[in-house]
């Protein structure tokens, strides 16, 4: 059976009327009455009570109506899996995340995401700064989120911007700091600082040490951190102080955040892709995510 006979039936059930009906096919009414009739004898049923000005559903006309919808839809569906298989959208995507402002902020993109491709399977690999950018130059992952200034420069690597953080200085509750709500760059000269550590990401660990230059000091190293937990809790042990972004930061007790003003710290947070993976639903991916943080206007 032609589906579009059964486009017609659900129309003329959903409108009311053939005459509606036909309106809404874009066809005559004679021509949806007739495809209606040719399928009743088909099917040897007769679907529609006509003794009245509308046609009503028979009993066997409604229980065929329940039927029909549903096969209609599933037809639909099979027909956007195919075509989407066709095109290459199928398998999984690998995405490499390294953070908390994932966690914050990217459940979003992938709920959406994943109802736009709910066959496509989301897998994720947390990994520190260094070892994503190693994954996404050897194709182990589709996709990375991390500081632009650690992606940029790898190979084959394309980058996407989503937005640039605000930096912030994070102290123990019993800091001298602890009743201030803003520093300036030049004030961290006399603070021990708490970084990750090179194994972490090299080139931020760099970006540290050389902003805090041009704010006019040599930075005093205290402690490396070889992940964001180890770092909140060397600052709460009033260890040190530590600048990062406030878009990680959560409510914490133990902890008190400071903005940080005129200073050459900067972070801006990104998704990269490697060129030469040439999967179609990585653009989609990535254009999802675009779209999701522009939204939130974090640019």
């Amino acid at each position: 059976m032609d589906i579009r006979k059964l486009e017609y039936f659900l129309a003329a059930v959903e409108e009311g009327s053939f005459t509606k009906a036909a309106l809404k096919c874009y066809i005559s009414q004679t021509a949806i009455s007739q495809q209606i009739a040719s399928m009743e004898q088909e099917l040897g049923l007769k679907l529609f009570d006509r003794s009245e000005y509308r046609p009503k559903l028979t009993f066997s006309g409604k229980s065929f109506y329940q039927s029909s919808k549903q096969l209609v839809e599933k037809y639909y569906e099979a027909v956007r899996k195919a075509k989407l298989l066709e095109q290459g959208y199928h398998g999984s995507i690998s995405i490499g995340i390294t953070g908390p402002i994932e966690k914050k902020f990217l459940p979003p993109v992938l709920r959406r995401f994943s109802m736009k491709y709910p066959d496509i399977n989301i897998q994720m690999k947390e990994k520190n700064f260094s070892q994503s950018v190693k994954e996404l130059e050897k194709n182990t992952v589709d996709v990375v989120f991390g500081i632009g200034h650690d992606i940029e420069g790898a190979k084959n690597v394309e980058v996407f911007p989503l937005f640039t953080s605000n930096i912030c200085v994070i102290t123990a509750v019993n800091h001298p700091w602890h009743e201030q709500s803003e520093v300036y760059g030049y004030d961290l000269r006399n603070e021990n600082l708490i970084v990750f550590s090179k194994d972490f990401s090299t080139v931020y660990y760099q970006s540290v040490v050389d902003a805090c230059r041009k704010d006019g000091f040599e930075p005093n190293i205290e402690k490396e951190a070889d992940s964001f937990d180890e770092l909140l809790l060397m600052v709460s042990a009033n260890n040190g102080v530590a600048i990062v972004s406030e878009e990680v930061m959560t409510q914490d007790d133990n902890i008190h955040m400071l903005k940080l003003k005129d200073t050459h710290h900067k972070s801006e947070y990104c998704i990269a892709r490697n060129r030469t993976n040439k999967k179609p639903i990585i653009d989609d991916f990535i254009k999802a995510t675009l779209e999701g943080f522009n939204t939130k206007n974090h640019k």
